[in-house]
C-alpha cells in the first residue's frame, strides 16, 4: 500500500498552489504521527485480487487467496489525504483513516461474502473464515443462477461475468455441480482480449478504460506537468461525505 500522500501527490503535481497542497499534506502526516493510529486488515477469500480505486488518494489492491493461506490480505497502517475545498482555491488536507479506508473495500466488494476486516495486522479466527466463507458460497450460488438463467435466455457469452465463471468453477472444485457449464469457457470472448494492469481483468483488446476497475488503459500521454484536466474522479460512498463537506 502506498504511504499516506503518495497517491495524492501523484494527482496533483506542479505548480505553486500544488507545492502548498504538497506542503500542507506532509504537515498534516507529522502531525498525525505523533499520533496512535489503529491498523486496520483487508481479508479476502476469493481467487482473485480486490481493487479499490479511491481517486486522488490513489488505491488499495487486496491479494486473492493463495496457496498456503485460504485468504489474502492487505494492512492498511496509515491514513491517506484528500482536500477540502474551503472557496476561493483554498484547501486543508482532510485525514482518512485506515479503517474507514477498510470499511471501502468492504463497501465495494461485500456482497460477495469472502472479503472482511478486522482491527490490528490479525490473523483470522476460525470462527471468521468459516462465516465469510458460508457468506461467499452463498453469493457463488447466486451468481451462478443467474449465469444459468442468462445462458438459457441468451446463449451468448457477453451475458455472463467473470465473476460468474469463478462462481461455477468454486462449485464445481466442491462438487456442487457435476461439471462446468459450457458458458465457462470464454475464450470465444477473450480472444481478442487483453489484461488490465491494474485490476488484471480481461477485457475487450480494443478498450481504452477497465470496466472492473475504471483504470486507463491507454499509453499515457505527454502533457505539460501543470495540466490538472485528467485528475482522477473522486472516491465514492463513504468517502463521499468528507470531500464534499
Amino acid at each position: 500500500m502506498s504511504s499516506s500522500g503518495e497517491g495524492f501527490n501523484r494527482a496533483f503535481r506542479g505548480g505553486a498552489a500544488d507545492a502548498n497542497r504538497d506542503r500542507a499534506v506532509k504537515e498534516a502526516r507529522q502531525s498525525l504521527q505523533r499520533q496512535s493510529i489503529p491498523a486496520y486488515t483487508v481479508f479476502n477469500l476469493h481467487r482473485f485480487p480486490l481493487f479499490v480505486s479511491l481517486g486522488d488518494m490513489g488505491h488499495i489492491r487486496v491479494p486473492a487467496r493463495s496457496a498456503d493461506l485460504p485468504y489474502g490480505k492487505t494492512v492498511i497502517r496509515e491514513p491517506r489525504f484528500t482536500m477540502r475545498d474551503l472557496g476561493d482555491n483554498n484547501f486543508t488536507p482532510e485525514p482518512v483513516f485506515p479503517e474507514l479506508l477498510a470499511q471501502e473495500v468492504v463497501r465495494e466488494y461485500g456482497e460477495t461474502g469472502g472479503v472482511f476486516l478486522a482491527p490490528g495486522d490479525s490473523t483470522p479466527s476460525a470462527e471468521q473464515l468459516a462465516a465469510a466463507e458460508t457468506a461467499q458460497f452463498a453469493w457463488y450460488r447466486r451468481e451462478y443462477r443467474k449465469a444459468v438463467d442468462a445462458w438459457y435466455r441468451y446463449r451468448q457469452h457477453k451475458f455472463i461475468t467473470d465473476r460468474q465463471r469463478d462462481a461455477a468453477r468454486e462449485l464445481a472444485r466442491r462438487k456442487e455441480i457435476p461439471a462446468l457449464p459450457e458458458w465457462v469457457d470464454a475464450s470465444q470472448e477473450t480472444a481478442d482480449g487483453k489484461l488490465c494492469t491494474q485490476c488484471g481483468e480481461t477485457v475487450k483488446a480494443m478498450a481504452q478504460i477497465c470496466r472492473y476497475c475504471r483504470s486507463s488503459l491507454a499509453a499515457p500521454a505527454s502533457r505539460p506537468p501543470n495540466d490538472r484536466h485528467n485528475r482522477p474522479l473522486a472516491t465514492r460512498g463513504a468517502l463521499d461525505g468528507q470531500r464534499h463537506s
